[in-house]
């Protein structure tokens, strides 16, 4: 029992974002970011480095843009349909956006069109909503390689660290997301 006390115990590992992520293999938030000179869906699981970045063009959210998405998925919850009664919820200012609008439109933001390495979207994970999106404010994009996984001879994981920011700068989701790659 000593033994395997001994060799289960937790290390801790202190340092700037730039070493943990050296250290870990994995993007750590705050560590340097790779400005990349083309599209990174564009690039291959092996051109594809921790830290590499696209940031998007801002998109407005319009109450069109929320009406519509409440009647094309049935998602009518009073927060995105009646201002009044979003105003007495101790959460929201009047009417905001469906977070999973956000998403979508955060996907349009990003995502290439053309086929490519990216071979498809295989999940989320760690998806939170930090602070909601009225109507009129604009939406931008970060997504950053986090880590890379080999999968098979063909292809890999590429798990992508995406934030969500409003015109302020605020934080308005944040979430993983999993893509396969090719080689």
């Amino acid at each position: 029992m000593r033994g395997v006390m001994h060799y289960m115990q937790r290390t801790a590992i202190q340092g700037s974002p730039d070493i943990l992520t050296a250290i870990g293999g994995r993007w750590v938030p705050g560590a340097t970011e790779i400005d990349a000179d083309v599209h990174p869906f564009t690039r291959k699981f092996g051109d594809l480095a921790l830290g590499d970045t696209l940031h998007s063009k801002s998109r407005e959210v319009t109450l069109a843009d929320i009406e519509t998405f409440a009647q094309f998925t049935g998602d009518t919850f009073y927060a995105h349909m009646d201002d009044a009664a979003a105003k007495e919820n101790p959460f929201f200012p009047g009417r905001v956006a469906h977070g999973y609008l956000l998403l979508s439109f955060a996907a349009g933001l990003f995502v290439q069109a053309d086929p490519g390495p990216v071979l498809a979207n295989t999940g989320l994970d760690h998806l939170r909503f930090m602070k909601p999106v009225s109507p009129g404010d604009s939406i931008k994009v970060r997504l950053t390689v986090k880590a890379k996984t080999p999968r098979n001879e063909e292809y890999g994981e590429v798990r992508w660290h995406v934030t969500l920011t409003n015109q302020d700068g605020d934080k308005v989701a944040e979430y993983e997301l999993l893509t396969m790659n090719s080689f």
